[in-house]
């Protein structure tokens, strides 16, 4: 969970001496927008923002990182670099936050259970989706104000990452 020091750290410097004017956010397919690849899941608009999306990371984070920590690298990975890429490249407007990375995490948490039907992997793709389905409808265009494409796009790459990591389940 050591991640989340770097977009708090960003907020409380942002907040404090910017007044929420530090956005790392960039414009889609322009050449000052790739740094945006790397450093936007870091930036948020407000505490709040920063606060919702700590929560559903720290769940989530906790949830891979109890079966496995390798398949959580991967996973984060997809969805920090993948997500901002893909956002970058394919966006229609400018995106920040963690919730690109949260829906990864989601996405190859939902997945990867059904894949690997195993009892545990299981178990944790039942919980999270009876107790967090309701996360999809951020991936619909409702809120102007929130850029859904970048949670469709978290969800794919969390999808992608669940294929990418799982293990047939061994013959005994």
């Amino acid at each position: 969970m050591e991640i989340l020091t770097v977009p708090w750290l960003q907020e409380i410097i942002d907040q404090t001496f910017f007044r929420g004017g530090w956005s790392l956010a960039g414009m889609p397919r322009s050449l000052e927008g790739v740094p945006s690849i790397f450093f936007a899941a870091f930036s948020h608009g407000d505490y709040e923002h920063l606060v919702g999306n700590t929560i559903a990371f720290a769940i989530f984070s906790w949830l891979i990182l109890a079966k496995s920590k390798k398949d959580y690298l991967t996973t984060f990975m997809i969805g920090w670099l993948g997500g901002g890429f893909c956002c970058w490249l394919l966006g229609p407007g400018p995106v920040h936050g963690l919730s690109g990375v949260v829906y990864s995490l989601f996405g190859y948490l939902l997945l990867i259970g059904w894949l690997e039907k195993r009892i545990w992997s299981l178990g944790i793709s039942v919980f999270v989706c009876v107790n967090y389905i309701s996360v999809l409808g951020g991936i619909f265009p409702t809120d102007l104000r929130i850029a859904w494409w970048g949670h469709l796009i978290g969800l794919l790459l969390g999808f992608f990452a669940a294929y990418g990591v799982y293990r047939e389940p061994q013959q005994s």
